[in-house]
This record gives C-alpha cells, sequence and structure tokens, in this order.
C-alpha cells in the first residue's frame, strides 16, 4: 500500500511557548529534588566508587530497547560512562577512537568550535551519519559526557533494518542516564586545564626564506643569470636584526598564537527516587579558550572561545503500578567567540605569510603592511582589530514517554508512546571593521587600506525543528524453555528547517521483530522494516527491508560444561539481511525551472521571457540498497576473566546515488543523479579483554582491532584506453594520479629524446629537480593516459588498547589509538614551492629541495616561483605514508578512604588528573616533524589537554 508523505507531522506552532514554560517548571523542581537531597545526606548510603574495570551489564542496548546478551545476534558494541568521563572534551565523540571495533573517527582540525566540526566517522569503512540519542536523532555533539549512561555503536543488518529509509550506514545510539531506585546522590566535579597544540607549523626565519626566494627566482630564470632579488646585505639584516622596520623578521605564530589555553568544566547532578517516581537532573558548563592572544586595548574578547551550558532533567513517574511515564526535558545554549575576520583566516595568513612580508607595527605604531600584504592583511591586526562575531546556538528537546503494561489482557505486553519536539536555532552575530596598514620605507609612510568603523549585522544560519512520534508493542514471555520476545513499532520523524522555504523532511517507518530462545541454546530473530521518504517519487517512496539471524549458545551444552568448564561463555551467531538508504535531493523528481536573463518574446499582454531548466528531473530515483552478512563468535574463559568477540562481515551496497557518467555537453541542462553504483565492504572487527580482581587489586587490559576491505563493482566508467585506468575491480576511493619515478637531475635527462614529459610542460620549461613521471602506456608524452592507480590500495586498519588498574582508592587508565594502511596526500603549501609569486611561506622541509649539490639525496623538488604545471599535478610524489599512534587518553585518580572524607562531611571525594591526545608517533613525521598526522595546513591545530579534576559525591 502506498502513503502520501508529502504533509509531515508537525506539532502547534506554539510549542516553543509550551517548551519554554516547561523548562520553567522543571527549575522549581530541581531545586526541591536538590533541597530534599540535602535532607537526607545523613542517611546516603555508601558512596560509588569509580572502578578502572569496564562495565559489566546482562543486556546490551539495541534500537527501540535492549536485549538480552545470551539473546542477541547482533553486532552492537556499548562503552559505558566510566570510559567517557576520562576524556576533558566538549565533543562526545572525542572518547571514541580506540575504543569501539568498526568505528573510525577522524579529525581535520581541533579547537573551540560547535558541533562536529572538523571531525567525521564511518562505521566499517562505509559513511556513517545517525546519530541517535534516545532514540531520536539530534542536531548536536556537543552534550556532557555525565549525562550520557552508554553509547552503542550498531553495524550490522540485524541492528539497523528496523531503522527503514536509514538503515544502510550504521547507527550511533545514545542513551542519557535516567533515575534509579534509591537516597539521592549528589555529584559534583570541578576540574581545569590547558590544551596546547600537538603540532604547529615553523616557518624559517626570514634570513633563510629570502635565500631561498633568489634561489627559486634563479631556478625559474634556467640557465639565464639574473640579479637576485635580495642582496646579502639585505639578508644579513635580515639575519641580525639590524633594521626591524625595513628588514623584519616576525615569527608570526609566536606573535598571534599562545602556547596554551585554558579550559574548564564544573557539573552538578541528581540522581535518585522518591515516592512513585525516579530522577536524574544534570547541570553543566564547558568554556574552551582558544590560543589567538587578545589585546587590553579592546574591551570585547576577539579570541576563539566555547561556553557551553546544558541543562537536563529526566523524571520518571509511576503514575499507577501498570503505567510509567518519561519525560526528559533538555536544554543547551553555547557560544562560540572569535575574531572579526574569522578563526580560519587567521590560521590561512599564517601559514601562507613570510616572516619578512612587513612588521607587526611600524616606529609611529601604525599597522605593518605592504603593497603585496594591503588593507586587512597584518596578522595581529587581523587577531585584534577587525571586532569580533560570535555564534550563538540553543537546543531544546523534549522527550515524552508512556509505557502502559497489559498484563491485564496477557503477561508480558507493553504498549508503549513516544513523542519528541526538538528545536534548534544557529545565530550569527558579526561586529567587524576594517584598518589601514602602511609601509614603512626610508622613512616615509605608504597607506594600504582604509579604516572603517564597527558595524553590526546578523543573519540565521539555521533555526530547524524536529518531531518525533513513536508508537511500539512488546510482548517479552518465558515459558518453560522457550523465550519469546516480540516487538513492532511505527514511528514517523519530521524535520523541517525554517530558514529555508523547504517542505519538511520526513522519514516514516513500519517495523517488527521477533526473537525466539529455546532452553538458552538456541536464538533465533527476524526482523523486517516497510520505511518511507517523502522527497522521493510516489512510486519509489516505500520500501521494504529485512534481515534475520541465528545463534547457538554452545557454553549451555552438556558436552562444553562438562569437558571443558574453563569455557564460561561460547556462542556462534549469523546474520545476514537487506537494508537501505535514501541519497536525494530536494523532491529531485518534481522538473523545476529558473527566470533567465534572456530576451522578451511576443508582444502586448502575450510578452513572456525567457527561461530555462534546472537539472533534469528524475522520477526513478529509488533508495539506495545493501546486503550485508555478519557471522561472529563470542567467547568467555575462566568465568569471564577473558572475552573474545569477533566478527566477520560482507556488506554488498548497491543502488548507489551518483552523478552519470555518460553526459554531453549539448545537452543543455544538468544530469540528474542516478542509482547504479555498486560498491563491496568486508572485514573483521575483533576485540579481545582481560580483567581480574586478586583481593584488592583489579586490573584489566583491553584490545581491538578492524580491517575493512573495500572494491568498486561498478562504477558506470566510460571506456578508458587502458586497463589501469579502469577504477572497477580496485578498492573504493582509491587515489589516481601521475607515478613520479624522481626527480629530473640535469638538463642532459631533460632533453634526452626518451625523455617524455607533459604538453602542457614543454621541455623548455622544466628544469633540474622537477619530477619526473612515469610514461606508462609508452606514447613519448605524459598525458592524462599515464595516470592510473598511486594508493596503497591495502585495507584499512584500526586499533585501540584500553588498560588500567584500581587499588585501595587508586585508579589509572590508559587508551592508546592508532591506524596503519594509511595514506594523505600533501597539497597545498607543500605543492606550491615559493608559488604565488613568491607570497607563500617557506618552512623546514624546504631545506631538503633539489640543487646541484644533493641531486642525489634530495627528497623535495627545486623551488619555484609563480606556477609550475609539472610540478603541482596529482602524483605519488605527494602521496605519503601515514601511519600513527596517539596516546589518546590517559587518567589517573585517588578516591579518599570513606572514613577519612566523612570526617569532613563528604561521603566520597576523589581527585583526579588526565589527559588527551598527550603523544603521537607519525609516519608524517619522516617528511615535517611540524605536523599533526591527521590535520595541518591552515586548519585550526589539534589539540592536547592537560586537565586536573575533583569529584565530591554525597
Amino acid at each position: 500500500m502506498k502513503r502520501n508523505l508529502t504533509a509531515g507531522v508537525l506539532l502547534p506552532s506554539g510549542i516553543g511557548r509550551q517548551v519554554c514554560c516547561k523548562v520553567r517548571l522543571v527549575l522549581p523542581a530541581m531545586l526541591l529534588l536538590f533541597s530534599s537531597a540535602r535532607a537526607q545526606l545523613a542517611d546516603t548510603t555508601k558512596a560509588d566508587t569509580k572502578t578502572a574495570a569496564v562495565t559489566e551489564t546482562t543486556t546490551v542496548p539495541v534500537l527501540y530497547g535492549e536485549q538480552a546478551k545470551n539473546r542477541l545476534l547482533q553486532s552492537a558494541v556499548t562503552v559505558y560512562t566510566n570510559q567517557l568521563v576520562t576524556t576533558p572534551s566538549p565533543q562526545f565523540l572525542q572518547a571514541l577512537p580506540g575504543r569501539i571495533p568498526g568505528l573510525n573517527i577522524y579529525f581535520s582540525s581541533g579547537g573551540p568550535g560547535l558541533d562536529g566540526n572538523g571531525m567525521g566517522f564511518n562505521i566499517r569503512g562505509a559513511r556513517a551519519q545517525i546519530i541517535l540519542i534516545d532514540g531520536v536523532e539530534r542536531g548536536y555533539q556537543s552534550i556532557d559526557p555525565e549525562q550520557i549512561e552508554s553509547i552503542t555503536v550498531l553495524k550490522d543488518a540485524l541492528s539497523t533494518v528496523m531503522f527503514g529509509q536509514r538503515s544502510s550506514y550504521g547507527i550511533i545510539s545514545i542513551r542519557t542516564k535516567k533515575g534509579d531506585i534509591g537516597k539521592p546522590r549528589i555529584s559534583f566535579t570541578a576540574q581545569s586545564g590547558f590544551e596546547t597544540p600537538t603540532a604547529m607549523p615553523k616557518p624559517l626565519p626570514a634570513w633563510q626564506y629570502a635565500t631561498l626566494y633568489n634561489e627559486a627566482r634563479q631556478n625559474d630564470a634556467g640557465n639565464v643569470a639574473i640579479p637576485p632579488q635580495y642582496t646579502q646585505a639585505q639578508i644579513d639584516a635580515y639575519q641580525h636584526h639590524t633594521d626591524p622596520y625595513t628588514y623584519p623578521d616576525v615569527d608570526w605564530y609566536n606573535t598571534v598564537l599562545r602556547k596554551r589555553a585554558g579550559i574548564s568544566r564544573y557539573n552538578l547532578n541528581l540522581q535518585g527516587s522518591g515516592k512513585g517516581f525516579r530522577y536524574f537532573v544534570d547541570l553543566d558548563n564547558v568554556r574552551e579558550n582558544g590560543i589567538i592572544r587578545t589585546s587590553d586595548d579592546n574591551k570585547y574578547n576577539t579570541n576563539a572561545q566555547l561556553n557551553r551550558y546544558a541543562l537536563r532533567s529526566n523524571v520518571g513517574v509511576d503514575v499507577t503500578p501498570v503505567t510509567f511515564v518519561q519525560l526528559n526535558l533538555f536544554g543547551r545554549f553555547q557560544r562560540y567567540n572569535q575574531p572579526g575576520g574569522g578563526v580560519s583566516n587567521i590560521f590561512s595568513s599564517l601559514l601562507n605569510t613570510p616572516q619578512l612580508a612587513y612588521p607587526v607595527f611600524n616606529p609611529d605604531g601604525s599597522f605593518g603592511g605592504s603593497d603585496k600584504y594591503q588593507g586587512n592583511a597584518n596578522i595581529w591586526g587581523q587577531a585584534v582589530a577587525r571586532g569580533y562575531q560570535f555564534q550563538d546556538v540553543r537546543d531544546m528537546a523534549v522527550d515524552l514517554e508512556v509505557t502502559q503494561k497489559l498484563d491485564v489482557l496477557t503477561k508480558g505486553l507493553v504498549l508503549t508512546a513516544k513523542a519528541s519536539n526538538n528545536n534548534t536555532a544557529y545565530y550569527s552575530t558579526i561586529r567587524d571593521k576594517n584598518f589601514e596598514v602602511y609601509q614603512y620605507l626610508n622613512g616615509a609612510y605608504t597607506k594600504y587600506g582604509s579604516t572603517t568603523e564597527q558595524t553590526t549585522r546578523g543573519s540565521l544560519n539555521e533555526r530547524s525543528r524536529i518531531v518525533y512520534l513513536e508508537g511500539a508493542l512488546a510482548y517479552d514471555r518465558a515459558f518453560k524453555k522457550h523465550a519469546l520476545s516480540i516487538l513492532t513499532v511505527a514511528n514517523q520523524q519530521s524535520k523541517l528547517a525554517f530558514n529555508t522555504t523547504n517542505l519538511p523532511e520526513n522519514y516514516t517507518a513500519y517495523s517488527g521483530k521477533l526473537n525466539y530462545s529455546f532452553d538458552d541454546k538456541y536464538v533465533a530473530e527476524g526482523a523486517v522494516s516497510y520505511g518511507g521518504y517523502n522527497w522521493l517519487a510516489p512510486s519509489k517512496r516505500w520500501a521494504t527491508y529485512w534481515a534475520g539471524g541465528i545463534g547457538w549458545n554452545l557454553h549451555k551444552e552438556a558436552f562444553i560444561s562438562r569437558n571443558l568448564p574453563f569455557i564460561s561463555l561460547l556462542k556462534l551467531r549469523a546474520n545476514y539481511g537487506l537494508t537501505g538508504q535514501v541519497n536525494a535531493g530536494y523532491f529531485s523528481y518534481i522538473q523545476t525551472y529558473f527566470n533567465a536573463n534572456g530576451y522578451w518574446f511576443g508582444s502586448g499582454s502575450s510578452l513572456d521571457k525567457s527561461s530555462g531548466e534546472n537539472a533534469i528531473a528524475n522520477t526513478g530515483l529509488s533508495p539506495e540498497k545493501a546486503k550485508k552478512l555478519n557471522a561472529g563468535i563470542d567467547l568467555g574463559l575462566w568465568n569471564n576473566k577473558l572475552t573474545i568477540t569477533a566478527d566477520y562481515f560482507f556488506n554488498k551496497f548497491y543502488d548507489l546515488v551518483a552523478a552519470p557518467t555518460f553526459t554531453t555537453a549539448i545537452f543543455g541542462a544538468g544530469y540528474p543523479t542516478q542509482n547504479y553504483q555498486r560498491f563491496n565492504y568486508w572485514g573483521a572487527d575483533i576485540s579481545v579483554k582481560w580483567q581480574q580482581r586478586i583481593k584488592a587489586f583489579s586490573y584489566f587490559v583491553s584490545g581491538n582491532f578492524s580491517v575493512v576491505q573495500s572494491k568498486v563493482v561498478y562504477n558506470g566508467e566510460l571506456p578508458k584506453n587502458y586497463d589501469y585506468q579502469v577504477t572497477t575491480g580496485m578498492p573504493v576511493g582509491l587515489q589516481y594520479g601521475y607515478t613520479a619515478t624522481g626527480l629530473f637531475k640535469s638538463y642532459d635527462e631533460i632533453n634526452d629524446p626518451a625523455t617524455a614529459v607533459m604538453p602542457s610542460s614543454p621541455k623548455s620549461s622544466l628544469r633540474p629537480g622537477d619530477i619526473r613521471y612515469l610514461d606508462r602506456n609508452g606514447d613519448g608524452q605524459i598525458t592524462v593516459d599515464d595516470q592510473g592507480p598511486i594508493g596503497n590500495a591495502k585495507p584499512t586498519i584500526y586499533y585501540g588498547l584500553y588498560t588500567g588498574f584500581s587499588f585501595k582508592g587508586l585508579d589509572l587508565s590508559v587508551l592508546i589509538q592508532g591506524t596503519l594502511n594509511r595514506q594523505s596526500t600533501l597539497n597545498g603549501d607543500f605543492m606550491n614551492g615559493f608559488g604565488n609569486s613568491g607570497q607563500n611561506n617557506a618552512y623546514e622541509y624546504n631545506l631538503g629541495r633539489f640543487t646541484t649539490a644533493t641531486a642525489e639525496t634530495a627528497k623535495q623538488p627545486r623551488l619555484w616561483l609563480g606556477n609550475n604545471t609539472n610540478n603541482t599535478q596529482p602524483s605519488s610524489f605527494w602521496l605519503k605514508d601515514n601511519d600513527f599512534v596517539r596516546l589518546k587518553n590517559v587518567e589517573i585518580g585517588y578516591t579518599f578512604p570513606e572514613k577519612l572524607s566523612r570526617r569532613i562531611g563528604l561521603p566520597s571525594v576523589r581527585l583526579f588528573a588526565n589527559g588527551l591526545n598527550l603523544l603521537t608517533w607519525a609516519e608524517i613525521y619522516d617528511v615535517r616533524k611540524d605536523l599533526d598526522p591527521e590535520a595541518w595546513g591552515g586548519a585550526y591545530p589539534i589539540m592536547k589537554i592537560f586537565n586536573f579534576g575533583i569529584n565530591i559525591k554525597f
């Protein structure tokens, strides 16, 4: 049956006011709860102490509920609060690298910022998209780890298929803490620390830059001698700082940036129960400063800074013995402040500005500049004299869930209804201005640019609302040796962006699953979903997905328990299914048009202006699909002191959406995207853990290892002249380009008749020290036909090692994270030499450039100015191995003996210190030691954090 989803399910426009009212109501409730807690402090039970061991549970969080471990057939891995809170970062994804097999998280920048900036993740090689918080997709990653109970990564078809049209690429599912039965427990944590870059570019001093500039200029001239740009006297003046205004040598990184910046966090939460209700209330504040220096002359802050407040109130009420209501309220306000010109512009200028470009200030105190670096170019001015800007983000979420036991009909039957409303507003305020710079030369000043007064303007970057509705009927019952669990779910998510004219984006799913176990030995599970998406054509809007799995708990068999008693767990499991993922534009099946600036046609009342078509509509676009196989084994030995989990997966993605490759320029309009690509991903996830307690000493060692391989099965390629150009059969995302065979060492090599060169780079333009390329097809010239795979095509491997101990109040945990077979392209400033007419910077790696003296050992091409078509081609020369290992996270803590802490009226006091990204080893250091293996160039650097704190529990 087909359904039209164009009209979404939306709450009334007054919901925002209702939400605000609810928040006002919850604040007094919080005060009452805290008051109640203080009144019962004398009766507080023994405080929980932090242990280093990984949390053990009998159930595992899964989509739409929990599953008993002995009946779990899915590939789902969970980490808990005690691992998350050891990472001093506002974004919870920072805590996950190296902890979960199959999850690969990567970073392209660091520092304070908004949700998800500079980071991404994939699950088993395929792009991941979905993050759920309490079962609902939310738009934020910067939340308090103290609010999180667990994070589960769902990786296979059986674990995600019930999510309908968004079930193919894995899901990160977060559960927040709820109230539990017991007297009030108050926890207060205060922590403060500092962060510093893991690596920072180190430009060459002015005199070395001038020396290399002369060399680059002469290189471009070839055998014709030309006068140097900088005389030896000028180079000496740069080196000895005899005239810092005319011959400046400014270390811009140290001038504009601090070596470290502060970070602090304060958290207060209350958990417990009263008569007929349970509660968890959490208030959190994080402040993370940037490393940009500020000026005391300003009355406003120009540094990069994140300031976040988050409030959560999760309250569950037993309305009747069979009716339970859970109300979750969440509010978050965060402001990201930065200089008026933007942080990215400052780091781009730092990367590209030589130390001799201009002084910070001229003798009269004006900003230094030059004819090449005109108005607003002075980097110190960019940091402190361009005003400031900030982005405010406000999030509010209300979840209401009602659970009704229907034992009156049959035991084990439960009906659940859930509604969630999430509002986000993201507003930018810019209060910037411009400044002028002056070039000081021979006592005279030349002005560039102009000063403008500070102005104020703002823009609404985003205002959106996600409404989620869910109804579920569950049945869970055991009959002697039989155990049966049935779940049916109907849900719809509607997302509306108010800052656009788009209609809501609606996802709908009707799904169900059945799990059956016999004698706790044999387990079977099946799941199905019927999902819809309203932006697809009506005929393609709905699709059915399914998955099934079987399992065998061998350790329950008598022949195992009798003969191999040291085996405490041995389960074999496998599942297979079909999942889907929509990847369609906004109603792309409807043809749209735009007004053109052409001629008017007709006359009188029949005048009509010419118009044009947007991209051609595709009424046949359908969801992407994946057939996914997962086979696993769970092994536990010696009462689960040693546990091993291993999974093998093979995922076939097909009907993937991509732009067509068979096109023609005379078509007259853009081609629609189509379903045609097919990619395979396969590999294994393995985790091993040993944990043991010896009297007062407990310790654990946990390691995980993931390997992912991929293959392009079909890519709709145009006919290629040579087999090595075909991407089909090669790994997904394999890089293509020219194969570098070294550097030209002399003009004789360049002019050799057997030497092949590019038509765009004739031999007359080449110089010794330029890159030499392989003539793959042997036609005597270097053309696009010589481009082929240049990557290593090896499987992607990432791993983690997590270990620690606790002994009489002392606890320690250490996390190491690493990757193998990773490669990175060194583009941008690496490939520019002294490009951009000499306005790019120079670094220590440039000292390894080709010269006559270093012809046999040079690791870099010659230096050049202007353009160099030959050397800036995508090639294996710029593709470098970039494996790395990080000491990702360390925490050490001490919990004072209870007898001692109670003397000061506190049941539990713990001091701790932790750190993030503390040490790094990387292959890229063989090329440049002043780089982080994940982020470089004009990006805000990845930060290492040293943090200290105290936790007090009442």
